[in-house]
């Protein structure tokens, strides 16, 4: 195939270009190295403390952000990864032990919203950030609410709180446009405008 590539180009810089392009398929992929694996991790873990602090005793009529939707939305910036949508159902199953949820039911939840905040990400043509963004975080509100609801009809349950649930989802989405610059590095925001 490179023969071919040579003789069709009848020029070596064609040649080595190709030779150096890398294995075929691979175009246009970001590589999914360590350090972002990590960050991403990372990014879990402070997820889980947050949604752990707001549910200790005493918190019971405070608002408190749901972290996770602010991965999911976030995360999905960067493309599909199977790490994100592993670090999500594992915050999802933290998140079922913590507020006693059907197990099962925050994995779906938050998998769900990465689903809605990858479609809005990943429009052709592209969209400006602000509107990805915007799409993301409602659409994910809105598919996390609808998998909540099977989840818990699934489990036996007549229904989850929707006045509480509500609250937090309005806390997540007032404080996104903070957490997002944490989340969504500059090159991205940049890149999309």
């Amino acid at each position: 195939r490179l023969a071919a590539r040579r003789h069709a180009c009848h020029d070596s810089s064609c040649y080595t270009a190709a030779r150096h392009s890398g294995p075929p398929g691979r175009a246009g992929r970001r590589s999914v190295t360590l350090p972002w694996r990590l960050w991403v991790l990372l990014l879990t873990v402070l997820a889980g403390l947050t949604s752990a602090f707001g549910l200790q005793v005493g918190m019971a009529g405070a608002w408190w952000p749901i972290a996770g939707l602010w991965l999911a939305a976030g995360l999905a910036s960067f493309g599909l990864s199977v790490w994100v949508a592993g670090c999500l159902m594992l915050l999802g199953v933290a998140m079922d032990f913590i507020g006693e949820a059907p197990i099962g039911a925050w994995p779906l939840a938050l998998l769900c919203a990465y689903a809605v905040a990858l479609v809005a990400w990943d429009r052709q043509p592209p969209i400006p950030v602000i509107g990805a963004e915007i799409i993301a975080l409602v659409g994910g509100f809105i598919a996390a609410s609808v998998a909540l609801g099977i989840a818990g009809s699934i489990a036996g349950h007549t229904g989850f709180a929707r006045g509480p649930l509500m609250a937090d989802f309005l806390m997540t989405g007032l404080l996104y446009p903070l957490v997002r610059f944490v989340i969504i590095p500059a090159s991205i925001r940049v890149a999309r405008r």
